[in-house]
């Protein structure tokens, strides 16, 4: 069954937002959202107000990172936080039979997805194993896109994970008809946002809505 989004996009992205704000001055609210009632609620269905795309990294919590409380996100999960079949699928589930009118890919500093490519653009002999060596091959084109005019390996790495977000936005596009769809109705928007690890604030890099002019 489709569902049409209860919140416009932008709505979805200022929530996202205040959240994080809440997140970096230690005033959550998420807690008034996680318990027994908020729990019997959720049991009859889910209307989250945004996907998020995020690192697989321990530090990288969307749901803290955003004040989020039970039912709020539907969040995916990898190393790099990279678009595939499986990531692409699990967004569309959402903006169909939920309503999530957006997604937000978040990528983040010190990303060791992206030490790791960055590792191997230096180094094209060295294997880890067989999955690993395709994350890394995912991420790659991020890396060498950034390879010039680094001050040194840090800042290279995070150079690459922003490009590797702007590049996750576009694969996200390109990969599904029916968001692109919902983008020109809009009723969805993929929006590309870094994270600071160190200060926890959130900001925003790319909106594919203004890229396309929807």
């Amino acid at each position: 069954m489709s569902h049409k989004p209860s919140i416009s996009p932008e709505k979805a992205l200022q929530q996202l937002l205040q959240g994080n704000e809440r997140f970096q001055k230690h005033q959550p609210l998420h807690h008034t959202t996680t318990g027994r009632e908020r729990r019997e609620e959720l049991v009859s269905g889910q209307t989250p107000y945004a996907s998020v795309l995020t690192c697989s990294d321990s530090r990288t919590p969307a749901e803290h990172i955003f004040d989020a409380g039970l039912g709020d996100l539907f969040v995916c999960r990898n190393a790099g936080n990279l678009v595939d079949e499986l990531v692409t699928g699990s967004i569309e589930f959402a903006a169909v039979h939920t309503g999530c009118p957006l997604i937000c890919i978040l990528g983040h500093n010190n990303c060791g997805a992206m030490g790791a490519a960055v590792t191997a653009a230096k180094n094209p002999d060295l294997h880890e194993s067989p999955c690993i060596d395709h994350i890394i091959r995912r991420a790659l084109p991020a890396v060498l896109a950034t390879i010039d005019n680094q001050a040194d390996e840090k800042a290279w790495i995070d150079a690459a994970a922003k490009k590797n977000v702007f590049n996750q936005c576009k694969n996200l596009m390109n990969a599904s008809q029916l968001l692109r769809k919902k983008i020109d109705e809009a009723d969805f928007d993929i929006v590309g946002a870094w994270y600071d690890i160190g200060s926890g604030r959130v900001s925003i890099i790319t909106r594919i809505s203004e890229l396309t002019g929807a």
